[in-house]
């Protein structure tokens, strides 16, 4: 029922979602990606622990960076620092992300294998499928090469997904844009939720981050608030969701 719902607003709007597509590429703000090291390591309060953990993100542009200055304020420490505090372990943070990746391209590029292996293993994508209306049955098909590559490159670790965002809360796209990709993006997180679901993968929910102070310059983005923000809830998601992560020693 929603995808006639968003093919019916899609056709209707055709013509003003043109004009709107046409004059946001052409004005938007373009933030780059941040500077510094994709990688690093953060210790718990109280000292390291057992076995560090090691952290993959892998994505679009929030795990690029973007929409802050440096690394240090991005997703992977984001969601180390507060994972290594709950876990009690140092976690060892690799982020492999790419500013505009679509899921096609990413089975395209080759996903590293941080060394000796991945613990925990999260995928970031959405915004770029919405955008470029990618077709639902494609969507869960690359879904589904995508964990099928990551069960073959880091066997045992544990891999979970954060939603496709809710872009019908970014204020840098106009309505009713707006609207009709955050409707897209609504059928692509549902679609994602029954994948994982599926193949036994969980999806971290980030909490809300309507809060303009949460936001990037550009609207579209995470300000460092913002990704310290999501990247605490995601850290309490993925103990409470893979609580072995929590264990000091293997």
């Amino acid at each position: 029922m929603r995808t006639l719902l968003f093919w019916a607003l899609a056709l209707a709007l055709l013509p003003v979602l043109a004009l709107q597509g046409r004059h946001t590429r052409r004005t938007a703000l373009r933030l780059p990606e941040a500077d510094g090291p994709q990688s690093g390591t953060q210790h718990p309060p109280g000292g390291a622990a057992g076995t560090p953990l090691q952290l993959l993100i892998i994505g679009e542009s929030p795990v690029a960076g973007v929409g802050v200055a440096t690394q240090a304020d991005g997703a992977g420490p984001a969601m180390a620092r507060p994972l290594a505090a709950l876990s009690g372990r140092s976690v060892h943070w690799q982020c492999h992300g790419q500013n505009g990746l679509r899921l096609a391209a990413l089975l395209d590029r080759p996903i590293p294998e941080p060394p000796p292996r991945a613990d925990l293993v999260l995928v970031m994508m959405g915004v770029n499928d919405s955008t470029g209306l990618t077709h639902l049955g494609a969507w869960r098909q690359q879904l589904h090469r995508l964990l099928d590559r990551l069960a073959q490159q880091q066997p045992g670790a544990r891999l979970a997904f954060a939603p496709v965002p809710p872009m019908h809360r970014f204020t840098a796209l106009p309505r009713p844009l707006r609207a009709v990709i955050g409707l897209r993006a609504r059928l692509l997180d549902r679609a994602l939720r029954q994948v994982a679901t599926r193949r036994g993968c969980p999806v971290l929910d980030y909490g809300d981050l309507s809060d303009p102070a949460l936001l990037a310059q550009d609207g579209y983005h995470p300000s460092a608030a913002g990704f310290a923000a999501m990247g605490e809830r995601l850290a309490r998601q993925a103990i409470e969701k893979l609580p072995d992560l929590r264990q000091s020693e293997h």
